[in-house]
């Protein structure tokens, strides 16, 4: 997910900040005009989620938690993908990148049922 996010914060940058994310783009700007598109578009992030959850799954996060973390993951990386072509800074990249380590830290290594206190 942090390569992915890496990959995303190269082409933008390599694109002068002028190209994020082309399904946020379709998806804001064309998908409510088209019942084919916006379906499209909400099938591929859909598809998204989902490959994240399941990445999640196979970390040891557990699947009520996994699809939580993917919808906010997700929802990380395009909102930082916004701010950085707003912004002109991969600063929100590298922000997103640390948020995202956070996220996914805590559940790794615990055991099933074991709190973050333990």
């Amino acid at each position: 997910m942090i390569n992915l996010a890496r990959g995303m914060a190269a082409n933008l940058e390599a694109s002068d900040f002028r190209e994020g994310c082309p399904l946020a783009t379709t998806a804001l700007e064309i998908a409510t005009e088209s019942e084919t598109i916006g379906k499209a578009t909400r099938e591929a992030f859909a598809g998204w989620e989902r490959e994240i959850e399941q990445a999640l799954v196979r970390f040891g996060v557990d699947g009520k938690q996994a699809a939580a973390a993917a919808t906010a993951i997700l929802s990380q990386v395009e909102g930082a993908l916004l701010l950085a072509r707003t912004y002109r800074s991969l600063e929100p990249m590298r922000r997103a990148e640390e948020a995202l380590r956070l996220l996914v830290k805590p559940n790794r290594g615990r055991r099933s049922g074991q709190s973050r206190r333990d």
